[in-house]
């Protein structure tokens, strides 16, 4: 496979994954797409649109070989010219300037770095079957406090992008932190991956969408952690990626 087929099978994979998506609703898919965007219509290589339930974003991913500062500025001129929340994608050789992935960073445009098969393999942490787990019985006694009965009180939608706070109302961390922390011992891990309970020595509270409790007790955190092949990730992992970073970036 040549290089650029590489980037190429890669943006192939991510949209083919879609489908199996499940943390968002898709709303719509499409590989080869054309875009109407405010002045002009675009083509990308994949378009995806979803929801998380509150907000819509909007995903542009293209195959690029090599992305220098025009590259970047006729993308980014793409990405603008779409009404909403418009996260870039651009798959592509490793770029090691600092003014450019610092710039695709400021714009909300992505640079999903991928490593050609001939070179050493390289090995990150991917994080899933997570579960927040929150504290029962506390939870029961402040819904009878409140008054609540048997009436749900809701988190967030996903729990892994919020914030972690103490008794007095501080926050002391994210969920998405305490999966980067473990994520930095990856070499612990194993190729196998393992299971991760992680408990709290001081009483910590998620926060709510419920004005009568509005932090919820966290008992513990369990989650998977595997280490993956960058060169051989599969379209799963790579779409979990460009979810994660598109939903951290709007600040959900």
């Amino acid at each position: 496979m040549t290089t650029q087929n590489l980037y190429q099978q890669a943006v192939r994979d991510i949209y083919e994954a879609i489908a199996g998506e499940a943390a968002v609703q898709t709303i719509k898919a499409q590989y080869n797409a054309v875009i109407e965007g405010k002045t002009a219509t675009h083509e990308a290589d994949v378009y995806w649109e979803f929801t998380d339930g509150d907000i819509t974003y909007k995903t542009i991913i293209q195959a690029k070989e090599q992305v220098g500062l025009g590259e970047l500025f006729t993308f980014l001129r793409i990405v603008r010219d779409i009404p909403g929340q418009v996260m870039g994608v651009i798959v592509t050789q490793p770029v090691y300037k600092k003014d450019i992935k610092d710039m695709a960073a400021n714009a909300g445009i992505i640079l999903y770095e991928l490593i050609a098969p001939i070179a050493e393999d390289v090995w990150e942490p991917v994080v899933g079957n997570v579960q927040i787990n929150v504290d029962k019985a506390w939870v029961k006694e402040a819904k009878e406090q409140a008054g609540l009965g048997d009436d749900p009180i809701q988190m967030n939608a996903n729990p892994k992008y919020t914030f972690i706070y103490d008794e007095s109302g501080n926050c002391m961390d994210s969920v998405q932190g305490i999966f980067d922390r473990y994520g930095k011992g990856r070499d612990e891990a194993g190729a196998g991956g393992k299971t991760i309970v992680h408990t709290f020595a001081e009483p910590v509270f998620l926060q709510t969408n419920h004005e009568l409790v509005p932090f919820i007790k966290l008992d513990n955190i369990t989650f998977d952690l595997e280490l993956v092949n960058v060169n051989q990730m599969p379209g799963e992992d790579m779409l979990a990626h460009i979810l994660d970073k598109t939903l951290r970036y709007f600040g959900h």
